[in-house]
Formats: structure tokens, C-alpha cells, sequence
């Protein structure tokens, strides 16, 4: 005894068209939501990927963050980037006014300083222009070295923010995986609530009972249609529903330039020389 397969619209029997209607647009208002989350998914996952760019120096650039942005964690990334490449940037110009290494300079010093005030005898102590110009280099050698203390500061600074930068860079990291599950989350969840709605529209037309809102485009529509793929007049209808076809247009690159043929000039500038056909006088 063979058994009849249930049908699509077996729990729809029965019911108004009244009442399957308001499922139907019961359905498209929980679409709307998903569409719109999934946006916002986007955008998020945009401004992480955009955070660790700019964190691992592959964009010169910080993501741009509206007035409403509140992640904590993207402001943190980006104060700290910015503070390390500050470093940086100190570091190098503290750098570039070291020109001798500093145990030299200790040593140099330290023999400065024993001649400025070592005992000597009445006619070996060194005369007046050679203690100025002793005095002025140890001073010197001196403000090197307070320099060379700096550097130490900042290079304990900088290895400091590196090691925070990192630690913060690899929770964007995370954040941004969990980003990429809640998107194809919404993108399951909207493929079901979309299949919903199809299939209450299908039966209120063949009821012939034609839904007020039309259904709202898939994702890849703007894509096919402008790739050069035909679309169905309902999808047409929906794009122009739900804004037109100006905002689904995507960028598309310049294809290739076609070439154009080279044409051989009909006369040549240079003439042609050659010698002259000499013709056997006949015998």
C-alpha cells in the first residue's frame, strides 16, 4: 500500500487568506532583522580585519570608526598602535644622536675625569686650553650618555607596548573569528526564513491572492544582474522595493583594453637601396 507524501502547504490548509498573509509578512519583518544584522556583521568584520592591518603595518591608515562605535577593544588596538609607532619614532631620533657606543663613552670619561683630577706636579699639569677642551668633551660625552639612558627607557617602553599591542591584536583576532560564525549563522537563518516566505507566497498565488509586499532579494542578485545573468521579474520587482538598482551595483574592475591592430604604413620613409639588376648582354 503506497503512501502519499505529505504536501508543502498541508499546515497552511484551512487557514485565511487574512491569516497567512499576516504570516507572511510576519516572516519578511524577522528577514528584515537578519538582513539588517548581517550589515552590521559586515561592517564589524571589516573594521577588525582593518584593525590588523594597520596593527601588522599592511595599511598606513587606522579603520575609520563612526561617533557611535563602541568597541572597546578596536579603540584599545589602535590608541596602542599608534603609541608604538610613537616609540618608534623617538627611538630612531634618540638613535641617530648616538654616534659612539657607550661603553666608549664610559671609558673616555672615566680618563677625562682622572686627568681633570689627578695630583700632578707643578710642571706637569695640563695647561688651560687643553682643561677647556677636556671639559668640554667629558660634558659632552656626558650628555651622550644621559642620552644613551633614554634610549634604554624607551626601548624598555617599546618592547612593553609591543608585547600588549600583540596580546590585544590576538583578541581582535578571536573577536574576528566569532564574527565569521555569527555571519554564516545569519545566513543560514535567513535561507530558512527566505524559503518561508517563498512558500507562503507561492500559496497565496495559487490561491490567487497576490501578496502586497514582494519578496526582498537575495543577496547575489545585484551581483548576477550585473554580471550579465538574467533575473526573474520578481526579483526585478523586489530590487525595486527595497531601494533600487543603484545600491546593489558593485564595483566592478576595467577589463582589459582591447588592443588595437598595428597597421604596416602603406609607404616606407627610408628607401630602399640596393644594386642594380645588372642584365648579361646577349653574346
Amino acid at each position: 500500500m503506497s503512501t502519499s507524501k505529505p504536501s508543502l502547504f498541508a499546515d497552511l490548509a484551512g487557514l485565511t487568506d487574512e491569516v497567512i498573509e499576516s504570516m507572511y509578512e510576519e516572516v519578511l519583518g524577522k528577514l528584515a532583522t537578519v538582513d539588517a544584522e548581517l550589515v552590521g556583521l559586515h561592517l564589524d568584520k571589516k573594521i577588525h580585519s582593518e584593525t590588523i592591518k594597520f596593527a601588522v603595518n599592511k595599511q598606513d591608515a587606522p579603520p575609520t570608526l563612526g561617533v557611535d562605535y563602541d568597541n572597546d577593544l578596536i579603540h584599545l588596538a589602535i590608541q596602542q598602535k599608534e603609541q608604538f609607532d610613537a616609540l618608534i619614532k623617538a627611538r630612531d631620533a634618540l638613535v641617530e644622536r648616538l654616534v659612539v657606543p657607550p661603553h666608549r663613552v664610559s671609558k673616555t670619561m672615566h680618563e677625562f675625569y682622572n686627568k681633570l683630577t689627578a695630583d700632578t706636579g707643578i710642571g706637569e699639569s695640563p695647561t688651560l686650553a687643553s682643561e677647556i677642551e677636556m671639559f668640554s668633551r667629558f660634558f659632552e660625552l656626558q650628555a651622550m650618555l644621559r642620552t644613551y639612558h633614554e634610549n634604554d627607557t624607551v626601548q624598555s617602553e617599546l618592547r612593553k607596548t609591543r608585547l600588549e599591542l600583540l596580546e590585544t591584536i590576538k583578541s581582535v583576532n578571536r573577536n574576528d573569528r566569532k564574527i565569521i560564525q555569527n555571519i554564516n549563522q545569519n545566513r543560514e537563518r535567513g535561507k530558512i526564513l527566505r524559503n518561508e516566505a517563498g512558500r507562503l507566497r507561492t500559496y497565496m498565488k495559487s490561491n490567487k491572492r497576490t501578496p502586497q509586499r514582494p519578496m526582498p532579494p537575495k543577496p547575489d542578485v545585484g551581483e548576477r544582474l550585473f554580471s550579465g545573468e538574467s533575473i526573474t521579474m520578481e526579483e526585478l520587482a523586489s530590487m525595486l522595493e527595497h531601494g533600487g538598482l543603484i545600491d546593489e551595483k558593485p564595483e566592478s574592475p576595467r577589463g582589459p583594453s582591447k588592443k588595437r591592430k598595428k597597421r604596416k604604413s602603406i609607404r616606407r620613409s627610408v628607401p630602399i637601396r640596393g644594386e642594380p639588376k645588372r642584365h648579361k648582354k646577349r653574346e
